[in-house]
């Protein structure tokens, strides 16, 4: 025997009370067997109706309305999309069309039909078994029963969307013990019972809204985050997100550089080599990107982190060019220029300038002796 217990404020959503409550010992205390079901007396003539209003207990019940009903009154939702109520005594009373009827926002973010929605009075207790929904009141007398003989569903199952961090995502943080954000979405057509996010350290609970976002401990180095959500009939689905924890100070954006490399003339330097040095470093070791001009000139620096940037060029027969540069912006532009070494006449180079001297001062002692 499966029972579950809860204090419900004033309106409840029956169709969901199998995962809205929480778990009571084995018989809680409480013997349903006690609460017998009377033959239910189906009075065919009664006109099917469409309501516009959840069914409400009332005390002094008169029948003259449609969305009032007696205390004690056995409801049955129907496999053919009907609501029936019954008195305590199985007599028939009211014939309803649930696809006809208003339908009002579940927490899980669908629209039921009002049917399915029951105002019940502060502190009343509900025990669920099988397909039935007992509601007692703090006397144990039983207010009202919910028979469910409605087909399973057959909805859209649960998904969920983990909008941060992202997968595969470097989280910074200059805090212990370390802890992220992990952020999303639940859609779950049954409603949302539970919200659970794993990490390596630790599993806590995280609501049972549509939305979620808790702070879970992690550890330093790779973690793997699980995300798993209950409905309200006990369904589950899972979400996983890997990321990478860095304990230190979070690093700069990345920057974007594109631009030319030209001489003094303006004429392209294709095959030069552009390297772009941060003043951030990762494990004591500096980092940087680097590219390759092409014919036109033209290089492009992508994921250079940081603005203050160390810009080196290098290319065979210029001058190497360094400059600090602290650009303002995620895309950015610049020009460089370089500068030609100075030429050498051909087979005069430095060696055969030395050779030359050396001759020189061998011949000159010789010529002041003659």
């Amino acid at each position: 025997m499966s029972e579950k217990i809860e204090i419900l404020a004033s309106f409840l959503l029956l169709a969901m009370l199998l995962a809205i409550v929480p778990a009571a010992g084995a018989g809680g205390g409480i013997d349903l067997d006690r609460y017998v079901v009377p033959d239910l007396k189906v009075n065919e003539s009664i006109e099917t109706i469409a309501v516009s209003g959840v069914l409400t207990l009332q005390p002094e019940w008169d029948g003259s309305g449609t969305t009032g009903i007696p205390f004690g009154s056995i409801i049955v939702h129907t496999a053919d999309g009907r609501t029936l109520v019954f008195d305590k005594d199985g007599n028939h009373l009211l014939s309803i069309s649930d696809d006809l009827s208003a339908k009002v926002p579940t927490p899980g973010g669908v629209e039921k039909p009002c049917t399915r929605l029951h105002q019940l009075p502060n502190n009343s207790r509900v025990y669920h078994r099988d397909n039935g929904t007992f509601v007692l009141d703090t006397a144990g007398d039983l207010i009202l029963t919910v028979i469910d003989e409605s087909p399973a569903s057959v909805e859209d199952p649960i998904t969920i969307n983990i909008t941060s961090p992202g997968e595969g995502a470097d989280c910074w943080i200059d805090v212990v013990p370390p802890h992220i954000i992990v952020a999303g979405e639940v859609h779950a057509p049954l409603g949302v019972r539970s919200v659970n996010i794993l990490s390596g350290a630790e599993e806590i609970w995280c609501g049972n809204g549509a939305t979620f976002s808790c702070s879970v401990p992690v550890f330093p180095g790779e973690n793997t985050i699980t995300v798993t959500a209950t409905d309200n009939r006990r369904h589950r689905a899972e979400k996983t997100v890997n990321v990478t924890v860095r304990i230190g100070i979070p690093p700069p954006p990345a920057i974007a550089v594109s631009g030319r490399v030209t001489d003094a003339g303006g004429s392209p330097v294709p095959g030069a080599l552009v390297r772009f040095e941060s003043v951030f470093r990762l494990d004591d070791e500096p980092l940087s990107v680097t590219a390759v001009t092409g014919e036109n000139g033209g290089y492009l620096v992508e994921d250079a982190p940081g603005y203050r940037q160390t810009v080196t060029i290098e290319k065979e027969g210029y001058s190497s060019l360094r400059r600090e540069v602290v650009f303002e912006n995620l895309t950015n532009e610049l020009d460089l220029e370089l500068e030609p070494l100075p030429r050498t006449v051909p087979g005069f180079g430095p060696a055969v300038g030395v050779l030359s001297l050396m001759g020189a001062l061998l011949i000159l002692p010789g010529r002041k002796r003659q």
